[in-house]
């Protein structure tokens, strides 16, 4: 039994520690709450990626499309990146932002505390930059 516990518990560090490791390549935070006061001060949507590290879409959006150097020049300059696991790390994630599917990106106003905007799956850059211009499209109308 003890062995199985090991196993489990050095698996979910494992999986923290994978998403960790992106989040500082990428330089998206891992903090809710930290995310939202940025967002406050900058008056800027908070870009929420949720994820499970055990699902391979959410890898590749990782690798592939929030890696891509348009995504990132456009995240860093126009959203508060936030990427936390939605299993692993249960303590960090804020509740009220339930994904049903991973990846899942809510696109939350910092004065409401409410998302604009949703983009769920696995999308390509091209896809994905997109619904970064209509989550800002509803961000700027809802002003």
């Amino acid at each position: 039994m003890k062995i199985l516990i090991s196993l489990i518990l050095m698996f979910t560090l494992g999986l923290s520690a994978q998403i960790d490791e992106f989040a500082s390549e990428v330089n998206y935070s891992r903090d809710y709450a930290q995310a939202l006061q940025i967002a406050k001060e900058q008056n800027k949507l908070i870009m929420f990626v949720a994820v499970g590290d055990y699902c391979p879409w959410c890898k590749k959006f990782e690798r592939k499309t929030l890696n891509s150097k348009e995504i990132k020049a456009r995240v860093s300059g126009e959203f508060v990146p936030l990427i936390i696991d939605r299993v692993s790390d249960k303590g960090k994630y804020p509740e009220e932002f339930y994904a049903q599917v991973v990846p899942t990106v809510f696109f939350i106003n910092p004065k409401t505390q409410k998302s604009v905007f949703e983009s769920m799956g696995y999308m390509k850059p091209s896809d994905f930059s997109s619904d970064l211009d209509s989550a800002k499209a509803k961000f700027i109308k809802a002003k």
